[in-house]
């Protein structure tokens, strides 16, 4: 059994309390992506049946009362949230219980943790510009750096570094870091945050304190080897690593003081939920179907979504039920592209998805190719 939890960060404490030190049961800790997810699909039916409306659209618009786009926008979501539910219910189903010590009747005890992820990035931004641990009387406003695509910087006051592991397409195997698919290369982005860092020294005569924004903390290595990185491309010559605002925190005093400002310092770390201590994994399941893991095939990058890889892996399911795991998921994964066509009259291509081109490489498939083709 799984028990889905609305959780706002107001009551995060209250919520995460009774977990620590409690062995009775496991917890999956969520962003609930589904603005993320659904906007670029549903912009893609919107530019579709807005030229060549269906007879299930028209039927949806006039029955509600409803603009095309609402009802399409209501619709994916109305979609997506079902198959988040079905997601969590088959990571729960299919679980690797010795991974977590769990035994048989723990395993049947999971609760999901699910924030807003609007609420979470609102909250690290707002941290990282006000919290005493980085904010200094008389030093300059702190310089933000998103290091995760959900958490956006407002303009003007920081940049990003985007990059991601790189892996095998089997899933089993990861490279070094690299720039996320789309986004120039990870010493280009480095140079631009150079030269805004810069530009400030150069008006206000101060080095600049730099926060990063994260989604979650599991361990220092990630985090050093960039502060190492950001040392070497000269971003700390007019600045300075003042600290970290993290969504998420699973990692203890001891791992947190390994991360450290040109190796000596500790960095400050301003958490927004702290399970440390907890029974508990901060799990992505969009990249079951909607998002993926940064591959390169024929030496382009692109997103291959968990199912086509190992996912015993990649996610927290037992390897003797990674395959009826895989079954499960794209049954799920066909009923939210069959959802679509009942209810819009839409088929949507594989090219619609964020992982189209890795996909058709590991299926041989074309692009035009159903969605719901494919998951079969």
């Amino acid at each position: 059994m799984v028990k889905i939890r609305h959780v706002n960060l107001a009551n995060a404490e209250e919520a995460v309390k009774p977990l620590r030190g409690a062995n009775d049961s496991f917890t999956f800790v969520i962003r609930d992506d589904n603005k993320h997810v659904t906007a670029p699909i549903a912009s893609r039916l919107i530019n579709v049946l807005s030229k060549k409306p269906t007879v299930k659209s028209d039927f949806l618009c006039a029955q509600t009362g409803q603009s095309l786009e609402d009802v399409v926008h209501q619709t994916v979501a109305n979609a997506y949230e079902n198959w988040m539910r079905h997601s969590l219910y088959m990571l729960g189903r299919h679980i690797d219980a010795s991974k977590y010590k769990l035994d048989d009747a723990q395993s049947k005890r999971l609760r999901v943790h699910l924030y807003d992820a609007d609420e979470l990035a609102d909250s690290v931004v707002n941290k990282a510009l006000h919290d005493p641990l980085f904010v200094k009387p008389g030093a300059p406003e702190p310089y933000l750096i998103s290091l995760d695509d959900m958490i956006a910087v407002p303009e003007g006051r920081g940049g990003e570094i985007s990059f991601s592991r790189l892996f095998s397409l089997c899933g089993k195997d990861y490279f070094d870091y690299t720039a996320r698919p789309g986004h120039p290369a990870i010493r280009h982005q480095l140079a631009k945050v150079r030269n805004d860092l810069k530009q400030r020294f150069e008006q206000t005569g101060q080095a600049t304190p730099i926060v990063l924004l994260e989604d979650n903390i599991r361990h220092a290595r990630m985090l050093n080897w960039l502060e190492n990185l950001m040392d070497d491309h000269g971003l700390f010559d007019h600045a300075y690593l003042a600290g970290i605002s993290t969504c998420f925190c699973s990692a203890d005093d001891v791992e947190l003081s390994k991360i450290k400002h040109k190796g000596t310092r500790s960095v400050p770390v301003s958490v927004g939920v702290d399970y440390v201590g907890v029974n508990a994994d901060v799990q992505t399941p969009r990249d079951l179907m909607f998002d993926g893991f940064v591959v390169k095939i024929d030496g382009k990058k692109g997103r291959l979504p968990g199912i086509f890889m190992d996912v015993a892996s990649r996610f927290s399911v037992a390897e003797t039920r990674s395959e009826a795991f895989k079954e499960d998921i794209r049954r799920i994964n066909r009923e939210f592209c069959l959802d679509i066509r009942e209810k819009l009259g839409v088929n949507m291509p594989l090219l619609w998805f964020v992982g189209a081109k890795p996909v058709s490489h590991v299926t041989n498939t074309h692009v035009n190719t159903s969605m719901l083709k494919v998951m079969r």
